[in-house]
C-alpha cells in the first residue's frame, strides 16, 4: 500500500513539475518574444503603391528599375511582407541588394529596354519596421574639442575629398573658407556655416513654392537662397566637404498619425498620397574622438520662425548650433532611416526622373501609409499544440514506466 502511494506521488509530482515548466516557458517567450518594450521600441507596417505609365521617351532614365526602401541598421529591423512588380499586367521577379552606403536597394529583373512608349508599371510592397529609440550619448564639450587635424584621412578620402561624387562649385569652396578662417575646432566652424544659412537660405511653406520637386544641387540653392531640408541640409554638407570634414545627407521618414498629404503636380502628371508619414533630410557630419553626428539645420527644438512675403519663412535658432544636434529631429522624434546619401548622382537621378514627369513622358503616382502597429505580437497557434503535446508525451512516458515497474515488481 506504501508502495503505491509512493508510486503515485512521484507521478503527481512529475505532472506538477511538469506543468510548472510549461507555464514558465509560455511566460518567458511571452515576454521576451511576444511583446515589445513600448518605451524604448516601436512596431511600424509601410505600405507603398507606385505606377508609372510611359507616355514618351525614358531611355535617359537609368533607375526606373529599382528603387530606395528602408534599411536595416543598429537600430531598426526591417521585414518585408509582400513585394509585387508588374509591367503591362506581367510579374517580374525581384530581389534586394544593399550599396556601398548601407541602403537597400528593391531591384526588379526588368530590362531597361522593355520598359517603352505605352507600358504601365506597377510596383506595390509592405514591410514591417521594428525601430528602437535613439539616445544621444554624447556631450557638445566632447564635441567642442575635436579639431581639422583629427580628421582620419581613410574618412576625408571618403566623405569630403572625393570630388568625382559630390563636386563643389567654386563659390561655395570660397564661402566655407572664408566662413572658416584660420579656425580649426570643427564645431566653431559649423557654427559659422549653419548661421549663414540661417540667415541667407529660406525655407519654403510648400512645395510650390519651389521650382523643382525633388533636392537642389547645392550651387542652386546657394543662388536662389531658398531651400526646404535635403536642400538645406545638401549645403550644409558640401561646405564641410570644402574643408575636408567627412559629411553626409541622411533622409528619414518621421511617423505622424495625423499626417495627410496629397501633392498634385505638372498637370496631373505627378500624384502623391501620403499618410502618417512625413520626409525629411539632415547632414551627418564626423567628429573625431565622438563618431557621426547628426546636424539639422531646420527641424529642432527651440527654433525661431519668423514669416517671410512670399509662402517662406526663415527658422534660426537663438542657442547657436548644439539645438540642431541634441535637439535635432534626430533625437526628439525618431526618424526611420531611409537612405544614406554620399553622391550627387542621388540627385541627378531624381532631376531626371521629375524632368521626365514635367515632359509629359511619365505619368508617376505614389501611394503611401506607415501605421504604428500594437506593440504586442500574438502568439502562434503551433506554441500550445507543441508544449501540450510535450505534456502529453511526459505524463503517457511517466504512466508507462511505473506501468513496467509494477509488472516488474510483480514477478519478483
Amino acid at each position: 500500500m506504501m508502495e503505491k502511494s509512493s508510486s503515485g506521488l512521484i507521478i503527481i509530482s512529475i505532472v506538477v513539475s511538469i506543468t510548472v515548466v510549461l507555464v514558465l516557458l509560455l511566460v518567458v517567450y511571452g515576454n521576451i518574444l511576444g511583446t515589445i518594450d513600448n518605451n524604448s521600441t516601436t512596431l511600424f507596417r509601410y505600405r507603398c503603391n507606385i505606377t508609372i505609365i510611359v507616355q514618351g521617351d525614358v531611355s535617359d532614365l537609368e533607375d526606373v528599375n529599382h528603387i530606395l526602401i528602408f534599411s536595416n541598421t543598429t537600430n531598426q529591423m526591417v521585414f518585408f511582407e509582400d513585394v509585387k512588380c508588374m509591367i503591362n499586367g506581367r510579374d517580374v521577379m525581384w530581389y534586394l541588394a544593399v550599396n556601398d552606403d548601407g541602403n537597400t536597394i528593391l531591384t526588379f529583373d526588368l530590362p531597361q529596354s522593355s520598359i517603352g512608349n505605352g507600358s504601365t508599371m506597377v510596383i506595390c510592397f509592405s514591410a514591417k519596421i521594428i525601430q528602437k529609440v535613439v539616445a544621444c550619448n554624447f556631450s557638445i564639450d566632447e564635441l567642442k574639442k575635436a579639431t581639422l587635424d583629427e580628421i582620419p584621412l581613410n574618412l576625408a578620402e571618403l566623405y569630403s575629398n572625393n570630388g568625382s561624387t559630390w563636386p563643389i562649385s567654386i563659390e561655395i569652396h570660397n564661402l566655407s573658407h572664408e566662413l572658416a578662417g584660420e579656425n580649426r575646432n570643427i564645431f566653431d566652424i559649423l557654427s559659422a556655416f549653419s548661421k549663414w544659412i540661417e540667415e541667407s537660405v529660406a525655407y519654403p511653406l510648400n512645395q510650390s513654392v519651389k521650382v523643382v520637386i525633388g533636392p537642389q544641387f547645392p550651387e542652386e540653392t546657394y543662388r536662389m537662397r531658398v531651400g526646404d531640408c535635403d536642400d538645406c541640409s545638401i549645403l550644409f554638407t558640401t561646405m564641410c566637404r570644402a574643408l575636408g570634414i567627412p559629411s553626409f545627407m541622411q533622409i528619414g521618414g518621421i511617423p505622424n498619425s495625423a499626417l495627410k498629404e496629397e501633392v498634385v503636380r505638372y498637370h496631373g502628371n505627378y500624384v502623391y498620397k501620403s499618410s502618417g508619414i512625413g520626409w525629411h533630410a539632415w547632414s551627418m557630419v564626423y567628429f573625431p574622438g565622438v563618431g557621426w553626428v547628426p546636424v539639422d539645420i531646420v527641424y529642432f527644438e527651440g527654433a525661431k520662425i519668423e514669416l517671410i512675403p512670399g509662402g517662406l519663412v526663415s527658422i534660426k535658432s537663438p542657442l547657436g548650433l548644439a539645438p540642431r544636434i541634441v535637439s535635432s529631429a534626430y533625437f526628439k522624434v525618431n526618424p526611420i532611416i531611409y537612405a544614406n546619401i554620399t553622391t550627387l548622382d542621388y540627385i541627378k537621378g531624381v532631376r531626371a526622373l521629375e524632368n521626365a514627369i514635367a515632359e509629359g513622358r511619365i505619368k508617376y503616382t505614389l501611394i503611401e501609409e506607415l501605421v504604428a502597429l500594437n506593440y504586442r505580437f500574438p502568439l502562434p497557434i503551433e506554441l500550445p499544440l507543441i508544449l501540450g503535446g510535450v505534456f502529453i508525451l511526459a505524463l503517457l512516458v511517466t504512466f508507462l514506466h511505473f506501468k513496467r515497474r509494477k509488472r516488474l515488481l510483480k514477478e519478483v
